[in-house]
């Protein structure tokens, strides 16, 4: 049965489609996560020359519900997403954009799904041409012999477009990216993505990882159970780093930017924070405000600022000892190798000056790295130079007053400091 709908091809070409086929699998892949699927396979049929016969997606999720083609398949950037919270901060199928973007490399889109009716599995056909977009064609629900309910998409009529592209380490790497995070958490649910029949490792991309939980409780006594992960990635991820807020069906809610942003010690991190204390909420419910109170209720901003304060104590434990075992040995190196220490000769004194000096640059960058990023070479030079004359005099025990002025210091911090001095 062909449907019309409220949809142009004009309206979608202009409506910025990924201009890339790895975004575009990866928008049928988070489709199937977002019917809640677990496993989602992704199969390319091709002859020896790479010559891509067809493309199947399949997932185990809940199926497409007839009773919502009209809404969803009928109106373009309007589809039932739009009302539901993203997954994560990036955009994921959003506004129906992922059914169409098969027309960047194939002529043709068939849907099969299987959905959950009365208690009894029924299915039925869904299709897409690239030339006739303002349409869709659907076939009458039947009884299924499927084992479990799902949607399969198969791209067909594909061109300029290669299966070793899609097979390639490139392609498994993007996938990784895109997907580690969400695979992570949901480790202890066996999700997965399957390119061919072999599921997709991120371990590779993951340098450490915790689990923790933090109980906060309101003013009213009211106690609110956080789940946290924490995950330190071996690469970037992006620009800036971010706590992700979940409900507890690990739907993100919101994002606020950690206060550990800093590229230049490669401290790559995410933050997410599971709770039912987010049930309910939408971004659009929420209210971001220059002190960082997402919520409008007095109880809901105590119970944040607590979990905010919790946070972030436990991100400063993790860069500090990030920078303490890896980066502050790699920061040595470096001012070693450009020659910004002062001059020593192979003396005895000049010897235990360098290890003074070099012990001192250690405790401050581990207090702050900042006091070292940003800065131009010879002004680090400089800085570096005052700090072997003070420490060569007297009043080198002020050297410590002098950095409380600009660094915020613990009181282990301070104490390591002191005994160098001392």
């Amino acid at each position: 049965m062909k449907n019309s709908t409220k949809i142009t091809n004009a309206s979608i070409e202009s409506a910025g489609l990924p201009k890339d086929a790895k975004q575009v699998i990866a928008e049928y892949v988070w489709n199937g996560f977002d019917a809640k699927a677990s496993i989602v396979s992704i199969d390319i049929s091709s002859n020896e020359l790479g010559y891509i016969d067809r493309i199947r997606i399949a997932d185990d999720g809940e199926g497409i519900s007839p009773d919502t083609l009209n809404y969803s398949f009928g109106n373009f950037l309007d589809s039932l997403k739009k009302v539901q919270p993203k997954r994560t901060s990036y955009t994921r199928g959003k506004k129906g954009k992922g059914r169409f973007s098969f027309s960047l490399f194939a002529t043709r889109a068939i849907w099969n799904t299987v959905v959950a009716v009365d208690d009894e599995l029924m299915q039925y056909n869904l299709v897409i041409d690239r030339d006739a977009k303002e349409t869709y064609d659907n076939t009458e629900l039947q009884p299924s012999n499927a084992a479990h309910t799902g949607t399969t998409v198969v791209l067909e009529g594909v061109f300029g477009l290669n299966a070793f592209t899609l097979e390639s380490e490139e392609f498994v790497d993007f996938m990784a990216q895109e997907f580690g995070w969400f695979l992570h958490l949901n480790k202890d649910l066996g999700y997965s993505i399957k390119i061919n029949g072999k599921p997709i490792s991120y371990q590779q991309l993951i340098q450490e990882t915790d689990e923790t939980s933090f109980t906060v409780y309101s003013p009213q006594e009211n106690s609110f159970v956080f789940k946290v992960n924490y995950i330190r990635w071996k690469y970037p991820i992006g620009d800036r780093y971010y706590y992700y807020f979940m409900d507890s069906s690990k739907l993100e809610v919101a994002k606020l930017l950690s206060s550990f942003n800093n590229n230049a010690i490669d401290f790559h991190h995410s933050v997410y924070v599971e709770s039912a204390f987010f049930n309910g909420f939408e971004q659009s419910d929420m209210t971001l405000s220059s002190e960082g109170n997402l919520f409008s209720e007095k109880e809901q901003q105590v119970v944040h600022r607590k979990l905010l304060t919790e946070l972030r104590d436990m991100l400063d434990r993790k860069q500090k000892k990030y920078v303490r075992e890896q980066a502050v040995d790699i920061k040595l190196q470096e001012l070693i190798k450009k020659d910004l220490l002062p001059r020593y000769n192979s003396s005895d004194t000049d010897k235990q000056r360098k290890a003074k000096l070099l012990l001192l640059i250690q405790e401050l960058y581990i207090a702050d790295p900042r006091a070292f990023v940003g800065i131009k070479v010879d002004l680090i030079r400089t800085y570096l130079g005052f700090l072997d004359l003070l420490l060569q005099t007297d009043r080198k025990a002020e050297i410590l007053t002098i950095v409380e002025q600009a660094i915020k210091l613990s009181d282990k911090e301070r104490e390591r400091i002191k005994s160098i001095l001392n």
